[in-house]
């Protein structure tokens, strides 16, 4: 089916594979297992960012080794609180992220990253687009990439760009496939071959007038990353911060 094999063979074989990472390099001099035990001394106190960031702590091994079960029921908690990345957390939990940790719900995980992805977390776009587009759901498939890929979100662009480039697809467009299979060229450090040739292959069936009409398209893409993407790709930075209000 075109949203599992299409893209898979195409985009993600080319190497667009998006990895969220918490980066744990920052300027603060405090090393990690300091700030693991601060978070740990704090965690108690109800606040729901030093659950959310202590979880991802215990989540990834930082500072501390890896517990995904007390990262999970940390990440509850935070959600429960009202934190949206803890809630994304929760829903890649129950999607099966770490096997054996939570029993798999699929239905309770997109409810989770939904509350994320309408708060405006890019990567809980994407996977809620992919949720959908696995249950031939096009249309919420397509809002929520498109979502993620306004953002600058490369492997939600991928999947749009492949989408429109389909003739099977309910919906081609080649103007917008070429356009936003440039802009994946521009994201990339050293575009594949294959993506190449596939934007070779589309501008010989463009012609001047929609060349210009995809370098619009393209050019009034990306609006920028909301404030969760951002704090949610920041990595310990933002740790050491929330840290630096409490001393």
């Amino acid at each position: 089916m075109y949203f599992t094999k299409s893209l898979s063979k195409f985009f993600i074989a080319a190497g667009f594979v998006v990895i969220h990472l918490f980066n744990p390099v920052s300027a603060d001099d405090r090393s990690n297992e300091a700030i693991f035990k601060r978070l740990s001394e704090l965690a108690s106190n109800g606040n729901a960012e030093i659950k959310y960031h202590l979880g991802m702590f215990l989540n990834n091994g930082i500072g501390t080794p890896q517990d995904t079960k007390r990262a999970f029921q940390l990440f509850s908690e935070s959600a429960e609180l009202g934190n949206q990345l803890a809630a994304y957390k929760v829903g890649c939990y129950l999607a099966g992220q770490f096997p054996g940790t939570v029993p798999v719900n699929e239905v309770e995980a997109l409810k989770f990253k939904l509350r994320a992805a309408e708060a405006g977390y890019d990567l809980a776009q994407h996977d809620v687009g992919i949720y959908y587009g696995k249950k031939r759901d096009i249309q919420n498939a397509l809002i929520w990439w498109e979502r993620a890929s306004r953002q600058g979100n490369v492997a939600a662009t991928a999947y749009l760009a492949n989408y429109y480039s389909n003739p099977a697809s309910p919906a081609p467009d080649l103007v917008r496939s070429y356009a936003l299979a440039v802009l994946l060229k521009s994201m990339a450090p050293e575009p594949t071959k294959e993506l190449l040739a596939h934007i070779a292959q589309l501008e010989a069936k463009l012609s001047a007038e929609q060349k210009t009409e995809a370098e619009a398209f393209r050019a009034s893409w990306l609006t920028g990353k909301t404030p969760l993407s951002l704090q949610a790709h920041a990595g310990v930075g933002v740790t050491r911060a929330l840290l630096s209000s409490f001393d």
